[in-house]
């Protein structure tokens, strides 16, 4: 017999949603992973990849939490070395060269400048010699090694740094990602690999069998209508929300101590740094990163204590200031004020609980099956979560071997993600094999799209960039930007909501794109045009495109707000 190839995995959209939320109550699946950020993901990756019947369940759409609100880096945290948390550093290290390796689109190297002040927080020998430990626990593998330089070499990197008192700086290497497009990658990995992928599907209750959890009771949140779903094992990945989750069997136990992260994002014309800056605040002990993002700044994080709704996770006049007082501290001239802030978001850190400084809490995961069967993931950073995925896959693969089944191993190590397939970076220059660029396709699409449209394509969709860019060159109107001064192209609401799984106008301003917090107000001016070509695109009646856009203004006007508060807020400078 001769045999059949795999038939292609259909689109990732609203039409194939639909359909597989029709049948999945007649299905008994191996693995439910609840939670759609990129610990989940990558669950239901490596779950599918090694051959499980697997549903991967989001309340909401993917990343719509901590997964997106991330400081968008995949690093080993030279704080985390400070603190002794060496083996931490070591497997965040080790993954983020993975990460280069699996999808060297999103993953990409960019310099930091660590300055010093009159020896603080530590002498500058010190901290050249931690990032010698720091590159031989990558062994040696970074980018490019590390480099010292003296104070008048440091004034010369980043002329916006104060010079009084400047010691000088140690140049290193880190990687900058695109958090929601990496989760969505994983996804797509996973549907690709035959996982069932529903968002907007909410868990409300667990199913029970002989006092073990053998299946979910969800809703579709766009329809209301009700599904119960069996599997031989559940999963629950949802990170800040995991003692709610656990709550759902009556668990009162506190497992996490989540903390709020904030960011706000700025014209790189008003914060002018030529590399990722860290800026150490001597008194409180945090770290905050001044990252370039194209003709953006994002600068972040804070880090204090949540008690709040983790549903309503916003930023406040007081998060600004500490982030505008601090960095003014470090570039005095920038003289920045919250006016100056185009766009800001808020997210939660599933922190493992324990006690004392926030800031100073474990970054390490933990992984346990409870009595009933359920098994949680909780704690973790990004640049880990294939690593742990993996991890919680072994545990399965334990528990199903009690039960006489075996499971194929891992493989998520070696095989690229969607769109890293076939492609490279050499330095900044993108290197593509079996990819069919058209003949004198790659300086066509720059001189009539733009170098930084082309940049941005390659970025976020890899070895589909060239899809993307023949969609614009095909139409004059989807050729054109979203905003004028983004790279974002027309042609991206259609690939979103075509292959992307994109349900809502939200859901393509936040995390498809990032054009809402880039630019809060030329979002909000757009937002109607986007979701004219949505509702064409999904179907949407008039009310629907209605209700889809009050939701998304109200929703941005909510994190926003912090601005009313900001009139009256004072910024130190120096």
């Amino acid at each position: 017999m001769t045999a059949q190839l795999p038939s292609p995995a259909p689109p990732l959209n609203a039409a194939l949603r639909a359909e597989r939320l029709a049948t999945i109550g007649d299905q008994v699946f191996d693995i439910v992973v609840v939670g759609g950020g990129v610990t989940g993901t990558a669950i239901a990756r490596d779950s599918a990849m090694r051959g499980l019947k697997t549903l991967l369940v989001e309340k909401g759409d993917l990343a719509v939490g901590t997964s997106s609100s991330s400081s968008k880096l995949a690093h080993g945290g030279l704080r985390y070395l400070e603190q002794g948390q060496l083996s931490l550093v070591y497997e965040s290290v080790t993954e983020r060269h993975r990460l280069r390796q699996l999808a060297p689109h999103l993953v990409r190297p960019i310099p930091f400048i660590f300055p010093v002040y009159e020896r603080k927080p530590r002498p500058l020998w010190m901290v050249n010699l931690g990032l010698w430990i720091y590159d031989g626990m990558a062994m040696f593998r970074s980018y490019k090694l590390h480099t010292r330089h003296n104070a008048r070499s440091t004034a010369q990197l980043e002329p916006a740094l104060r010079t009084e008192g400047l010691d000088g700086c140690v140049k290193y290497y880190d990687c900058m990602t695109d958090d929601a497009r990496l989760t969505l990658e994983n996804a797509l990995s996973a549907h690709l690999s035959g996982a069932t992928v529903l968002t907007y599907a909410e868990v409300r209750a667990f199913q029970m069998r002989r006092a073990r959890v053998n299946g979910v009771e969800l809703v579709d949140s766009l329809t209301g209508t009700s599904h119960t779903v069996t599997a031989r094992s559940v999963i629950n990945a949802t990170g800040p929300w995991t003692d709610r989750t656990l709550g759902l069997r009556g668990n009162r136990s506190r497992v996490l101590r989540p903390t709020k992260g904030v960011h706000v994002v700025l014209s790189r014309e008003r914060l002018p740094v030529n590399h990722a800056v860290v800026l150490p605040n001597g008194v409180d002990r945090r770290v905050v990163f001044a990252v370039p993002w194209g003709n953006r700044v994002m600068l972040g994080t804070t880090d204090t204590d949540f008690q709040g709704d983790f549903d309503d996770v916003h930023t406040t006049a007081e998060d600004v200031d500490y982030l505008l007082e601090l960095t003014n501290a470090f570039m005095p001239d920038c003289k920045l004020r919250p006016e100056d802030v185009l766009g800001a978001y808020a997210g939660l850190r599933p922190l493992v609980s324990e006690e004392g400084d926030p800031s100073k809490v474990s970054r390490e995961h933990s992984i346990h099956e409870d009595e009933d069967g359920l098994i949680t993931v909780a704690g973790g950073k990004l640049t880990t979560h294939r690593l742990m995925a993996a991890e919680t896959l072994s545990l399965v693969a334990r528990h199903f071997k009690k039960e006489g089944v075996r499971i194929g191993g891992c493989h998520t190590g070696t095989a690229p993600l969607p769109g890293g397939t076939g492609i490279a970076f050499r330095g900044s220059q993108l290197v593509t094999t079996g990819v069919r660029l058209p003949v004198g396709f790659e300086t066509d699409a720059e001189e009539h799209l733009g170098h930084d449209v082309v940049e941005h394509l390659q970025e976020s969709y890899g070895k589909s960039w060239v899809e993307l860019a023949s969609r614009a060159g095909e139409s004059a109107e989807l050729g054109k930007r979203i905003i004028p001064d983004l790279p974002y192209l027309w042609a991206e609401v259609d690939h979103a909501v075509e292959h992307e799984l994109t349900m809502t106008l939200r859901d393509f301003m936040r995390r498809r794109t990032q054009i809402e917090i880039r630019d809060f107000d030329q979002a909000v001016e757009v937002a109607p045009r986007v979701c004219e070509r949505m509702a064409l695109l999904l179907g949407w009646s008039t009310s629907e495109a209605r209700q889809q856009l009050a939701s998304f203004q109200e929703q941005a006007q909510e994190h926003m707000a912090w601005r009313e508060e900001a009139g009256t807020a004072t910024i130190r400078e120096g």
